[in-house]
């Protein structure tokens, strides 16, 4: 039997907000990112358009539509999606952090059903509306993307840099271009209205069983929280087979990831190709044990006339998790006193080229150890360079990067320090005969913080790097 369209509406896709996060911590070159790049879709967003500079923290409201286009009839069936359109809606939304050191990235998840504030707006005849209160997911089914935004920075408070918006289409393609994700099922599930149907156990799934799985929202007792925190554990699967070796190393398997993303992903006019570089460079390195996922605390809900069920959020929790964004911590981090020699980048996000400026055979080897041995990514092996240096090493830099010169500087010091403007993200080093090793470097709280906190009681979080079936 057909499902009917209000069926529909409650089975909203809730998948593939993974995109943007998996993106920026993939090893692509500029190249590879124009091209990708031109086949994204801009809309307007209303967004901040935060600089992606060097070591500033930036905030994205990343949403998953039921948008059906690219599907054909066929697959609409097959996915169980019905025979007609009802106009795109989106019930899946995250808000998105991304440190300025590049050492985490915090994602959480907004719940449909949320009482909130809609601020003014204008439509696209000119007509005027005021402000009002309505479930979350009301404000891009009737405002679009600009709508949205302005709804979750009035509910959060966080200033929302970018926007990136993805459907069912580039869900699916993006799942079978890495040979499907795992899950882990405590018990045999079914689920008619998303034709969920999968056994028992750790399993593989693709195509139309993955976006079942991520779309079934009566499987769960909690409903929409339960699903959001299904969700959570395949949208970390996700992040961390794309990061994998296997899919890093593999350049089809990666420029198929890359291509199915970019040719169905929407984001604001501000997130060009050289802002994708940008946090290409930052979160190359990054580690899925720093991927943390949460859904906003939830207080209880209540009957709105003219609305029905909301669910409200619990003030003083939420304030916590929203103002450790603002503030470039991770949730739940109780700042600590950082050393007086501390730095603002950490060395995961600094790319390093490794010369070696003296006779010495094997000096510019034992230096590139001894940086990646902290934490420096290298750009390519090391080799020797063309002139000698003498004592003193030298650190050819592009001086738009005058933050991560100095951590380059803390864990080489003494070190001579050129800006050569235009040169690019890479740092490069060219050992002098007086090197004697590297320095450990210490980073600033925003990467480093204490897990206890005598404020509100703690939230629960999961990383992308936690056991499915734990």
């Amino acid at each position: 039997m057909t499902a009917t369209p209000a069926v529909h509406r409650r089975m909203r896709v809730a998948a593939a907000v993974t995109s943007i996060g998996v993106l920026v911590t993939s090893t692509v070159g500029y190249a590879a990112v124009q091209r990708y790049s031109g086949q994204v879709s801009l809309v307007d967003a209303g967004t901040a358009g935060g600089a992606l500079s060097d070591g500033q923290p930036l905030n994205m409201l990343v949403v998953a539509s039921d948008d059906r286009a690219g599907l054909s009839r066929k697959e609409k069936n097959s996915l169980h999606l019905g025979h007609q359109d009802y106009g795109a809606h989106t019930d899946t939304m995250m808000l998105v952090h991304l440190s300025g050191d590049g050492s985490h990235i915090t994602a959480v998840s907004l719940p449909r059903d949320t009482l909130v504030t809609i601020p003014d707006w204008t439509d696209s005849t000119g007509k005027h509306h005021a402000a009002s209160q309505a479930k979350l997911n009301a404000a891009y089914s009737i405002g679009g993307p600009k709508l949205m935004v302005q709804t979750v920075e009035g509910a959060t408070g966080v200033t929302i840099d970018h926007y990136a918006e993805i459907n069912f289409a580039g869900f699916l393609r993006m799942v079978n271009a890495l040979g499907g994700v795992e899950v882990c099922l405590s018990k045999a599930t079914t689920d008619k209205n998303s034709g969920l149907n999968l056994p028992a156990g750790r399993q593989t799934v693709s195509g139309a069983q993955a976006l079942a799985y991520v779309r079934a929202r009566y499987i769960d007792p909690s409903a929409d929280i339960g699903r959001m925190k299904r969700q959570q554990k395949f949208i970390g699967a996700m992040a961390k087979k794309a990061l994998s070796g296997s899919t890093l190393t593999n350049p089809a398997k990666l420029d198929g990831f890359l291509s199915a993303l970019a040719s169905s992903i929407k984001t604001d006019n501000g997130l060009g190709p050289n802002q994708m570089v940008d946090l290409v460079d930052r979160f190359k390195a990054i580690n899925p044990s720093s991927i943390t996922m949460a859904t906003v605390p939830i207080a209880g809900d209540k009957h709105v006339g003219g609305l029905g069920d909301v669910l409200m959020w619990d003030e003083q929790r939420a304030k916590a998790i929203f103002h450790s964004m603002a503030n470039d911590q991770p949730i739940g981090a109780k700042p600590v006193p950082e050393p007086s020699a501390a730095v603002t980048v950490a060395p995961t996000s600094i790319s390093v080229l490794v010369l070696n400026g003296t006779s010495k055979t094997g000096l510019a080897t034992t230096a590139a150890q001894a940086l990646t041995g902290v934490g420096f990514v290298l750009s390519a092996p090391p080799t020797n360079a063309p002139t000698t240096v003498g004592a003193n090493t030298v650190i050819r830099y592009d001086p738009r990067f005058s933050e991560s010169i100095k951590t380059v500087q803390a864990a080489l010091p003494g070190a001579t320090a050129v800006a050569v403007p235009g040169f690019g993200r890479t740092f490069e080093v060219t050992v002098g005969s007086g090197f004697n090793g590297v320095s450990p470097v210490h980073v600033a709280v925003s990467a480093k913080a204490s897990t206890t906190s005598s404020g509100p009681a703690p939230v629960h979080t999961r990383t992308a790097a936690d056991d499915l079936c734990g």
